[in-house]
Formats: C-alpha cells, structure tokens, sequence
C-alpha cells in the first residue's frame, strides 16, 4: 500500500510538471542553489528524562540543494537536504541503558511545491513535503513527545482554487500523510491520514478577507490505536497593513473514534497570528525585522495508544539585522497539553488525567559574512512539568552552525 501511495504521488508531481505550458519557458526565471550546513550541539538531558540525564553531542552535516523556477502564470520550487547526524555520549553510559550513537541516522528532507494559474481564474497546485528523522516534531504540530524512534512521513496535497469575480473564492484541498516507523519501533505505529479541506473565501479588498473553512479527514493505525474520523469547521478573519497582518478565527472540533468503548470528544478551538515585518533588501531575502505573536487551541492528531490532549499554545518569534551583518532572533513558547482521556494515578492513587505546561526559548546571534554564509550561535533552554510522576524534564542545550548557500545563477 506504501508503495502504491508513493508512486501515485510521484506520478502526481510529474503530471503537474508536464502540464505547464512549453511557451512561458522563453519568459522564466530559474534559481539553483547548492547548500551545506555544518553544526555542533550539546544537550544537557538528550533523552528528556526526568531522573537520569545525559549530556550528549551532536554532529550534523547537512548538504541540499534548492530549485526555482518561475513564469507569469507558474512556480515552481524544490527543496532537498540530506540530514547526517553522529551523536556522542559526554560521560560514560550508565548500566542498562543504550549508547547515544545508537541513534545515528541519515535522514532525508524534501519539499515540493507548484502553482499554475490554468486561466485568469482557475489555479492549481501541487505540494509535497517528505521526512526521514528522529523529530517527533514532525508528525504533529502540537507534538508532546520525547521519543526518539526513526520514521518516514509524506504529505502530498492537491489542490484546485476557482475566484468567482473579485469577491468570492472556492478552495479545494486533499491531503494524504503517511507516517512509518522504521527499525523496531516499539508502541509506535504506522499510520495514514485522508483529509479533504474546503475553502469558500470572501474578500472585502485585496487586504481583508474572511475564510469558511471546513476539513473532514479520516485516521487509520496499523494496530491498536482506534481510527478516527474528525471534523472541523472555522471561520477566520484575515487583514494585512503595510507593514503588519493579522489573523483570527475559531470554530468547532468533533472527533469519533471506531473502537465504541472510546467516548467522543470534541473542542471549540481558535488561532490568532499577528505579524510586523519589514522586508529584506531582495524578494527572497529575509526580513530586516520581524515580530510575530500567535496563540492556538485544539486537539493534536497523532494520538498513540488513544492518547489525545487539547493543547493551548503561545509563541513569541522576533529578529532584527543589526549593521547589515547581525543577525538576532529570540523565540519564547509555551504549550499546555490537557489529556482527554485517563492516563494515569496520582501519589494519593485516585485517577487523574495528565496534564503537561511545556516552556521553551531561545535566541540566535548570526553573523553574516557575506549572503552566501552566515555563522551562527543558538542558546536554548526547555522544560516540562507535568502533574504526573515520569513525565518532567528540563533540558538546556547550545548550538553552533555554518551555513552556506550560493545562487548559481538566475535567468
């Protein structure tokens, strides 16, 4: 079945490739940049432990490349990076327990994305983004987990807008994910998402918008997480300024699970973005500065052993170019992550829903060297606390990293 999904995927992207029209090739603008980043990371507690914490190192290089390419009517963008990380125990490991370079891996990054306007107002689009990793970041954006296991994830995403005149857009999304565990990956389990997304869009302006949006998807597990079918209705309130945009929306979650001795569940949840910045120098260069406030509520999706949490979210990312060759950026935030469900017993033995408040920040002092290579030193500290026993920890961590990235040239 995974294969037959990645080669459906594969065909998808190069369909959508042969479908641009051969004459807009004679007016584009073609981009190639090779890239490498090399790094060195120290973690005081790289296994997030609560009781028993390692230092380790980590030694990553990072080589990848990117592509663009563009026309009046089209974009297209490719971006792929190979991820070798070697990690390395400070002290030596305690009894029982396994080395950290056990976990060394090879993982793969790569990101697709395409847009055709087939008229003036019908557009497609193509996106795809592939992970091999250690990051349980990657299968949930309101990821709570310390887990270390290897996995693949693709999300591959068509998609189809129509503008009905000035006023009036419908948007058209579906979007498979498919998530395998790789090696021996314990409790975890394989899993895949089919989601469909409906956008009706109504514009005051070019600045102002309000967006309906419903999404339907359903989640399926190899094994004895239930499946579930969830379904979600917003509507958000877009605006941008000159120098600053804002978003606001909130609706309502449901989700049903097949297995009957689970109960339902279902949450009012909102998002809030509020961004200022003032752009770089160059279309695809970064902002001279930025700040960006946001807060979101709703459940996670990735839910093993039917674990689910309603997670609260506040972030604060800011930057600044200092002398055209400083850079600075500083993110704080924090996350509480409410269980639905009973995950454990207090010291008193009575039962108890866990419930974790999740910090983190850091900061970034870069200096650019030229516009093709930039040093930079990252500073970092995160902790957990939890109500239950087993799932605090405190990790501080610092990162020094090279990075290079050289247009070859454009057309």
């Amino acid at each position: 079945m995974n294969f037959i999904r990645k080669s459906l995927g594969l065909l998808l992207v190069v369909t959508f490739i042969f479908l641009l029209p051969v004459n807009g090739l004679t007016a584009s603008k073609f981009t190639i940049k090779p890239k490498i980043s090399a790094s060195w990371r120290v973690d005081t507690n790289f296994f997030k432990a609560e009781n028993i914490e390692r230092e380790v190192y980590t030694y990553a290089i990072q080589p990848g490349i990117d592509i663009g390419f563009r026309t009046a009517k089209s974009k297209i963008l490719v971006d792929y990076t190979l991820n070798i990380y070697r990690y390395h125990d400070r002290d030596p490991v305690p009894p029982g327990q396994r080395p950290a370079s056990d976990d060394d891996y090879n993982g793969h990054t790569l990101i697709f994305q395409a847009r055709h306007k087939l008229t003036d107002r019908l557009l497609i689009g193509l996106d795809d983004s592939y992970y091999k990793t250690r990051d349980p970041a990657q299968t949930d954006r309101f990821d709570d987990s310390v887990a270390r296991e290897k996995y693949f994830v693709n999300r591959l995403t068509p998609m189809i807008y129509y503008d009905f005149g000035e006023k009036f857009t419908l948007g058209l999304r579906y979007r498979n994910t498919v998530i395998d565990y790789l090696d021996d990956a314990g409790i975890y389990e394989d899993s895949t998402e089919d989601r469909w997304m409906f956008d009706l869009i109504y514009n005051f302006s070019r600045t102002a918008s309000f967006d309906l949006e419903y999404q339907h998807w359903q989640k399926d597990y190899d094994i004895a997480t239930s499946d579930y079918t969830s379904d979600q209705i917003n509507l958000i309130f877009r605006k941008e300024f000159k120098v600053v945009s804002f978003g606001a929306g909130g609706g309502y979650h449901e989700r049903d699970f097949d297995n009957p001795a689970l109960n339902d569940i279902d949450v009012w949840n909102y998002i809030i973005t509020i961004l200022a910045e003032k752009e770089g120098p160059e279309e695809d260069s970064p902002p001279r500065s930025y700040i960006r406030l946001s807060s979101e509520r709703n459940f996670n999706d990735q839910g093993l052993g039917d674990n689910y949490y309603i997670a609260t979210t506040f972030t604060l990312d800011a930057g600044r170019v200092f002398m055209e060759k400083i850079k600075v950026d500083i993110t704080a935030y924090y996350q509480n992550s409410k269980y639905e469900r009973t995950y454990g017993l207090t010291p008193e033995g009575t039962t108890a829903l866990r419930e974790d408040d999740t910090f983190h920040i850091s900061a970034d002092i870069g200096y650019m060297f030229t516009d093709w290579l930039t040093f930079t030193i990252t500073g970092g500290y995160k902790d957990r606390d939890s109500n239950l026993a087993g799932y605090d920890y405190l990790n501080k961590y610092f990162i020094a990293k090279l990075d290079f990235s050289y247009d070859l040239g454009k057309k």
